[in-house]
């Protein structure tokens, strides 16, 4: 019969505590490397996010310089369209209408990493509760961004194309245009589609149906600058400036 004497509860103690501390100490390590491979996840994914949000605001400093050199043609045309004297000559008002075709596009204000996290609902990443909120709010200003976009590039499609191919000669407005609006860096190469030159655009000019086109296509414009534009930019910058501080930590 065994007795307490042969038990060797010391040994077994002994053993216990090296099984418990063994179990705890590999949680402890899971629970490490899961931490780990979480901070090294969010770096990544931070590390993502700010470059996207640099690049979109040089785009957004390229497309203000674009959307406000077509305001400015608007505004040169509807001021000569105003005036008892024509100040613009025919190539002049040919290059002016050539800017106002221009038009904006929605696309380019897609953020693949944010669009990434928001499908995917993998804020949890993120461990910063402020800048998933800030994340979010930058989300709606694009959205409200692009918006404004497609009502531009709407009303280019359902009524200044129409309108344009009605009352003007195609050819040569596209014959007119050298550079991209506001970037005279960004030639535009002619091309030789075989123009006749003989529609005077101040015709055109002098009807108040275009300019009533032209007044419209300002407040798309104006839309675009006075809200979206606007909008994105200040959570562009407070979002920047918060992905740079979580990086350096």
């Amino acid at each position: 019969m065994i007795t307490d004497r042969t038990i060797p509860w010391r040994r077994i103690a002994v053993e216990g505590v090296a099984i418990v501390a063994s179990i705890l100490l590999a949680f402890a390590i899971d629970a490490w490397w899961e931490d780990r491979q979480r901070a090294e996840t969010e770096q990544v994914v931070l590390q993502t996010l700010l470059s996207d949000f640099r690049g979109k605001q040089v785009l957004l400093s390229d497309m203000n310089t674009f959307s406000e050199a077509i305001v400015e043609s608007v505004e040169t045309l509807l001021m000569a369209a105003s005036s008892t004297e024509q100040t613009l000559s025919e190539d002049e008002i040919d290059r002016l209408i050539g800017d106002t075709w221009w038009v904006t596009t929605e696309a380019v204000w897609d953020s693949a990493p944010l669009n990434q996290l928001i499908a995917g609902g993998d804020f949890s990443v993120i461990s910063n509760p402020d800048l998933v909120q800030q994340l979010a709010e930058l989300q709606v200003a694009i959205e409200r961004l692009k918006y404004h976009s497609r009502n531009d590039s709407a009303f280019h499609k359902s009524t200044m194309t129409p309108f344009m191919i009605a009352h003007s000669n195609m050819s040569q407005i596209t014959a007119s245009i050298k550079h991209r609006p506001g970037h005279p860096e960004l030639t535009i190469e002619s091309r030789n589609v075989g123009v006749s030159h003989g529609r005077r655009h101040s015709e055109l000019l002098a009807s108040v149906e275009y300019q009533n086109l032209l007044v419209a296509k300002m407040e798309r414009l104006s839309d675009i600058l006075e809200t979206g534009h606007p909008g994105v930019e200040r959570r562009l910058i407070q979002v920047i400036e918060m992905l740079e501080d979580e990086l350096d930590k």
